[in-house]
């Protein structure tokens, strides 16, 4: 693919979408560690506490099988600003 470690990318899944930094891509499977599902709600667009309604919250890290994904991109540079705030806790 050509993501470094800890670049902020985007993976759309036939499930969602999830936010996160790249960690490793093998024949298989991806992962990402500090994961963000982006869900949209009444103000707009933002990040879950997780990955999913029932799973640990705020985990860190998420594997996904290349199967089941769309595709990945490069994150926006707005969005990654905002992913940043949310999983450091730090405001840019």
């Amino acid at each position: 693919m050509g993501y470094k470690k800890n670049e902020v990318i985007t993976v759309i899944t036939v499930a969602g979408e999830y936010i996160g930094k790249f960690v490793d891509e093998g024949a298989s499977k991806l992962i990402i560690a500090d994961p963000k599902m982006l869900v949209n709600g009444e103000q707009g667009m933002g990040f879950g506490n997780g990955v999913c309604v029932t799973g640990e919250k705020d985990p860190k890290e998420m594997s996904f099988y290349i199967g089941g994904i769309v595709f990945i991109a490069k994150t926006s540079d707005q969005v990654e600003k905002a992913y940043r705030e949310a999983t450091s806790g730090i405001i840019l």
